[in-house]
């Protein structure tokens, strides 16, 4: 065994040692000595040096460092990282002085990784005993040396497979996952594994798709690290169409793998213009894969797979072109699902079905919603109400940011400015509008007077420094606070009473908006925080030098910040102490059962699962919660929208790349601040923000303290009609939405999709991300540049349709040039697709009571097809029960029949309902009537325009009917 004490010399020393040598033994041999050598001897020679080329040729071929080198340093450029080529050799790396930094400079060495001891079948997988090749010093302390890999054949569709300590008990993620399956017959990928005979026979993996032979996790470019406190993996990428990973701010929806960036996943109150390349407020470590065929230049072969790190630990991933990922986290274990698919939405199904279904959201919530922080008093939110009514703005939400409290205390009113706020709410409510009030988790340091503080102390509910109770104490809004720890009975128990209470004393509200819960804390680690002239206090949280506040590795989440400040950033800074113990008391050994630095990015989801079980005993209809930090199954009880961004055209840009990524990550329902949160928006900004707004499936117009309103209603008139033109076309579409919403519940499928989810084989839909599709059927293609009246638009199929005039688009697959003056947001129909609408009205509670309509956008074959699922939009479990209504809609030009299909009809109001008008694109031959239910015959009247209107149907929604026609007339005469 080598001593590990001995540094490693780079190759470039090695080289140069090598010509040094030579040199060295040709002058001490002099130039006056021949040497006789017998040609038998000059034979053999000869033969063994070219066995040795051999051999290296083979070495070098199968070697990953012949093309790959794993970086060693990957905090290099940190200004506190204190790089050099000694530092590299501290973390037993070899250094090349050839390369610069824009390389692999300090790399590790091919030889490091695990060795094969044994394996052992089990029922439906196999367990792998591995062991550290200890012949090299370990890059960071602690190493892990016995390791057990479990390969779990989880379902048809999904592997898992798990690395852990054989020794010692880590820890481990504590979501709840759906169960995996007891028998999986018919597993439609395959693992193997291999030790290379050289070097030193090491330990890697594949996983392959069985139907077309495809690797799609690959390990054998080495890197695989297991310590305590730095776990590390690399995987071969199958191509470099890889998307996913959150939540940051990259600028394109698909990852640049030949940019080589590291990117990091930590929680934290950043917002998304805090410069380029952070994390922001929630963790999703997930990622897609677009396969594409082999020697094929890119192109897809129409498959996805996903995979899912099951990991809480502050984390990073590295893209390199080769193409190949590089993942590392600094806790917990490598506990890995794939996901096969194979088509795009397959592969989230299969996601959401393991990590959970997202929410069925109350219908209200579809609607329009205004928002703001810096309402003076409940005067000003009246204004802002009266003025968009008049204004005929639809809208059905209002929401209290932390204006409404008392010095920002939770559960707390301002008597002076806001005392009569729950007056005002209870008046919204009577005309249809719903109210969300926000709530920080921080509650504030006062043992006298607040109740919530008190309470929780003697309940025990805060977040403790050890087992003494000692509790921690940071900075917030209302000054110094002390933080609920969620993941303890009690603390839900007494959460879920001040909600109940303040709700039935206080204020009534209809859903919770939860803020600051990341656990965002003011200037930890700092002399005094930045709001200590509001709070009058200058104290601020300090944590102390320890392992965990301070790691051996701090990954990109943290020393991506350390050149913007006169210290190393650390893991605690915006946050709580990452040594603060959290958790039920473990009846083994009793001690806490979690540290914070393996739960932190688990805060808001702790907090969104509580906060859910509150509301549901509470207001017990289905109600809102939006939350800013997210984690993997957040979903299931929340909404996300993309927290403090910036009035820029790049920032309304950004939010469409996430927009999709949170579809993937299973929270369909999520939103930008429409026109910004921060600074002021010019008025063609807001306008083509509020377009695109008007499409987001959470669409809410909230800003800033700024010095005016930034609602619709505040803009100039004609503005303002734009923006109702735009929020009209939402409020007619929202069956459609609705519908989707039902479907990602109870299938996870994605409600907004990127173009490559439909046209999975078109290499060209693989960048495109300014256009997004809602459901199948629906293509926006946003103006999202300054001054801009035209948008290049990808059309990706025949056929499709603009919506504004009916007309065929005519391309396929090609870029064309779309009109879009500033009035006008382009959106076009895919043939093909049956798209259900209601009237629209000034909010939901009476645009529910207008008559339906259906959108027929016919196919090249003259077909078309859809679906309506509808509800009282607010009852617990409608599905479950069957207490709702569901329609199939299907169009034959051939047949010349259009039949409604009522398949669940368990929703009594629907009776009252009717289906009035059909609009139908693409419609080249139309009768002069219709026939309904073989009774009513109903006249058509002759259109110039490129679609057809057929209205005053008055046809029950509560009964199946098929409409036919005989006679037919060219509609181009």
């Amino acid at each position: 065994m080598l001593d590990e004490n001995i540094p490693l010399v780079s190759a470039a020393e090695r080289d140069n040692n090598i010509d040094e040598d030579s040199k060295n033994q040709s002058e001490e041999s002099g130039s006056t000595l021949r040497l006789v050598i017998p040609p038998l001897i000059i034979f053999a020679t000869v033969v063994t040096i070219l066995t040795f080329i051999v051999v290296v040729f083979v070495i070098a071929r199968d070697s990953p460092s012949a093309h790959y080198r794993v970086d060693c340093y990957p905090d290099a450029l940190s200004k506190f990282s204190n790089y050099s080529k000694e530092a590299c050799r501290k973390r037993h790396c070899w250094f090349d002085e050839r390369a610069n930094l824009s390389g692999t400079q300090c790399y590790m060495n091919d030889n490091y990784g695990y060795l094969f001891e044994g394996e052992e079948k089990k029922q439906n997988g196999i367990q792998i005993k591995l062991r550290r090749y200890q012949a090299l010093a370990s890059i960071f302390p602690e190493p892990i040396d016995n390791v057990i890999l479990d390969v779990q054949y989880y379902t048809n569709d999904i592997i898992r497979f798990k690395f852990y300590d054989s020794d010692n008990q880590r820890y481990e993620v504590p979501i709840p996952l759906a169960q995996s399956s007891d028998h999986v017959s018919n597993p439609q990928y395959q693992f193997k594994h291999t030790s290379h005979l050289l070097p030193n026979n090491l330990f890697s993996f594949t996983i392959k798709r069985r139907a077309s032979d495809t690797i799609l996790f690959d390990t054998n470019l080495g890197g695989l690290v297991l310590n305590n406190q730095f776990l590390q993996i690399v995987t071969r990428l199958q191509s470099p169409h890889i998307y996913g990973f959150g939540e940051n701010n990259h600028d394109t929806l698909k990852h640049n793998v030949y940019e080589q960036k590291t990117w990091g996943i930590f929680a934290r109150d950043q917002a998304t213009n805090w410069g380029t390349n952070t994390n922001h407020y929630g963790s999703h470590p997930f990622y897609v894969v677009m396969e594409e065929k082999p020697n094929s230049n890119s192109t897809p072969s129409g498959h996805m797979h996903g995979v899912l790190l099951l990991n809480s630990n502050a984390m990073d991933y590295s893209l390199r072109s080769t193409p190949s990922l590089t993942i590392r986290t600094i806790g917990g274990i490598l506990d890995f699902f794939m996901f096969l698919g194979p088509t795009p939405e397959q592969v989230i199904q299969q996601y959401t079905w393991l990590i959970g279904r997202s929410i069925l959201p109350p219908y209200w919530s579809l609607g329009f919603q205004i928002s703001r922080w810096g309402y003076s008093d409940v005067e000003h939110m009246e204004m802002v109400t009266k003025r968009n009514r008049l204004a005929n703005v639809p809208f059905d939400v209002q929401y209290a940011d932390i204006d409404y409290m008392d010095s920002r205390k939770a559960f707390t009113i301002d008597p002076i400015h806001f005392g009569q706020l729950k007056k005002y709410f209870s008046q919204l409510n009577q005309d249809g509008i719903r109210t969300m009030i926000i709530l920080d988790p921080g509650m504030i340091d006062d043992k006298k007077y607040y109740q919530p503080t008190i309470e929780g102390i003697q309940e025990d509910v805060f977040i403790r420094w050890n087992q003494s109770k000692t509790l921690i104490k940071g900075v917030c809004w209302p000054g110094d606070v002390f933080y609920p720890d969620f993941f303890v009975n009690q603390t839900q128990t007494w959460w879920s009473r001040w909600i109940n209470n303040f709700r039935k004393v206080n204020l009534t509200f209809d859903g919770l908006w939860i803020d600051m819960n990341e656990p965002a804390l003011f200037s930890t680690n700092d002399p005094v925080p930045w709001n200590s002239g509001e709070t009058g206090s200058n104290y601020t949280l300090k944590c102390s030098q320890n392992q965990f506040d301070d790691p051996p590795y701090r990954t990109k989440a943290v020393f991506r910040f350390d050149n913007d400040m006169d210290r190393a950033a650390r893991l605690s800074d915006h946050t709580l102490c990452m040594s603060a113990l959290q958790g039920e008391i473990n009846s083994r050994t009793n001690q806490s059962k979690y540290r914070h630095y393996d739960v932190h990015n688990l805060y808001g989801w702790s907090e969104t699962k509580a906060t859910w079980n509150a509301l549901r005993s509470t207001i017990e209809k289905r109600s809102l919660i939006l939350s800013r930090s997210t984690f993997v199954g957040s979903g299931q009880w929340s909404s996300h929208w993309f927290g403090d961004n910036q009035a820029t055209w790049n920032e309304m840009k950004r939010s469409i790349i996430l927009m999709i990524e949170f579809n993937w990550f299973g929270i369909p329902f999520n939103g930008a601040d429409i026109c910004g949160f921060e600074q002021i928006p010019t008025e063609e900004l807001c306008i083509r923000w509020m377009q695109l707004g008007a499409f987001y499936p959470f669409s809410r117009s909230h800003s800033s303290k700024k010095p005016f309103d930034q609602d619709p209603a505040s803009w100039s008139k004609p503005t303002v009609s734009i923006m109702v033109s735009a929020l009209r076309i939402r409020y007619i579409l929202l069956p459609y939405y609705y519908t989707l919403f039902y479907k990602a519940h109870t299938q996870g499928s994605t409600v907004i999709r990127p173009l490559f989810h439909e046209y999975p084989t078109d290499k060209i839909t693989l960048d495109i991300y300014l256009q997004f599709l809602i459901g199948s059927s629906i293509m926006i293609a946003p103006v999202t540049d300054d001054g801009l009246r035209q948008v290049r638009v990808y059309i990706p199929s025949s056929h499709w349709y603009d919506y504004y005039s009916g007309s065929l688009i005519q391309a396929k697959q090609e870029f064309i040039t779309v009109n879009a003056p500033l009035e006008t947001i382009p959106i076009f129909l895919r043939g093909g697709g049956i798209i259900p609408t209601q009237g629209y009205a000034s909010n939901t509670k009476y645009s529910r009571m207008k008559p339906f309509g259906l959108i027929v956008a016919l196919n090249v074959d003259g077909q078309a097809a859809g679906d309506l699922f509808y509800d009282d939009g607010e009852s617990f479990n409608t599905i479950d029960t069957q207490n709702y209504y569901y329609a199939v809609f299907t169009w034959s030009s051939k047949d010349r029949q259009l039949s409604i299909n009522v398949t669940v009809n368990n929703y009594s109001y629907m009776s009252t309902l009717v289906l009035d008008s059909l609009t139908i694109y693409g419609w080249n031959q139309v009768p002069t009537s219709i026939l309904i239910d073989n009774k009513y015959l109903h006249k058509i009247n002759k259109s110039d325009t490129q679609l057809i209107r057929i209205e005053q149907l008055s046809m029950i929604m509560n009964k199946s009917h098929i409409i036919t026609w005989d006679e037919i007339k060219n509609n181009n005469n």
